[in-house]
């Protein structure tokens, strides 16, 4: 019994240590990660495609909410908005998107402005180009970190708080018909650097020297995404989609799914992603008139799995119609 004992006091402090390693790990990628993907990222195509806005003819806001990997302390987060509505004739659409990030000690926050120009087809169809410029602000908050046992180690900050604010920039193309959709995007075109943090040391010749302690930038990504509708009747539709993500120095990861949506107010739905290796599973229902809410819950089989239990997804979203210009949101583009 003694044996046994010891036997489970080593696993519990081999998951500890498992469980620091992959907090430490998700620190580390938070520079190079963001854009958390969000199981729900057909409603939500504005994160990834500044192109999206306006798609609807619709004023749109959308409210998303993401929990991942529960069990994990400090697991990564993600809080997003954003609001995006056509005018001048439709052709025109302007959108606002805030998302914040967080990753253990490090926040990750971003605000952007987003234009988009619609190229009409025809009486059902448009090519949108689109571009979102605004503010990439990171924290990293050193004070949180509590088990870091060297104080000279160069990767620890001490208690200090590593504030950077730069300029970022995305791009966008997207096609909608009555029965499909493409969208084509590049994120963090400029990529930013950050965490470009500096101390002053000592006094040589009276000079003063600065060490650079800590360098990083985001690489840009790129995102295809796709969906299309086939009408079983009057009542029944089946929306297969998928997303691509793809960047420098980081696996591919695809995500295809399919969901079955009835009335164009109800629907569920599951999805793979690969890399990451997980299920998903997701619901959604329109209330009231315009107003749709949804939930989804994906389980990573990954190398991680002993230590989570899920990651789970809020989502709200609002749409009326602009300056009476647009038909009622029940009937309207079956991709909203």
């Amino acid at each position: 019994m003694f044996a046994c004992r010891q036997d489970d006091k080593k696993q519990k402090t081999m998951k500890k240590q498992i469980i620091i390693i992959i907090a430490l790990m998700l620190a580390s990628v938070a520079k190079s990660q963001t854009a958390t993907p969000m199981a729900q990222y057909a409603s939500n195509q504005l994160i990834y495609n500044p192109a999206f806005a306006g798609a609807h003819d619709l004023f749109s806001a959308n409210l998303s909410l993401r929990r991942l990997w529960t069990g994990i302390p400090n697991s990564p987060t993600l809080i997003g908005f954003n609001m995006h509505a056509p005018f001048i004739d439709q052709r025109n659409a302007l959108g606002f998107i805030f998302q914040r990030e967080t990753y253990g000690p490090q926040f990750i926050n971003l605000v952007n402005l987003t234009y988009a120009y619609k190229i009409p087809l025809n009486n059902t169809s448009f090519l949108s180009f689109g571009v979102q410029t605004g503010l990439l602000n990171t924290v990293t908050d050193w004070s949180m970190v509590t088990f870091v046992k060297d104080d000279n180690d160069p990767g620890y900050g001490g208690n200090e708080r590593w504030v950077t604010n730069r300029f970022d920039m995305s791009l966008g193309a997207y096609l909608q018909t009555p029965d499909f959709y493409i969208g084509l995007s590049v994120r963090h075109l400029t990529t930013p650097r950050f965490d470009e943090v500096t101390r002053m040391d000592t006094l040589v010749d009276t000079r003063e020297i600065v060490e650079l302690r800590y360098r990083s930038r985001i690489r840009r990504q790129f995102f295809f995404m796709a969906g299309y509708n086939f009408q079983l009747d009057q009542q029944w539709d089946i929306r297969p989609r998928m997303m691509i993500r793809y960047k420098y120095a980081m696996p591919l990861t695809v995500s295809a799914g399919v969901d079955f949506v009835y009335l164009n107010r109800f629907s569920f739905g599951t999805s793979f992603m690969t890399g990451q290796s997980a299920v998903t599973l997701v619901a959604t229902a329109e209330v009231v008139d315009g107003l749709r809410i949804g939930y989804a819950f994906d389980m990573n089989f990954g190398v991680i799995r002993p230590f989570q239990r899920g990651s789970h997804e809020i989502f709200i979203s609002y749409f009326m119609p602009v300056w009476n210009r647009a038909t009622h949101p029940y009937n309207r583009n079956p991709f909203r």
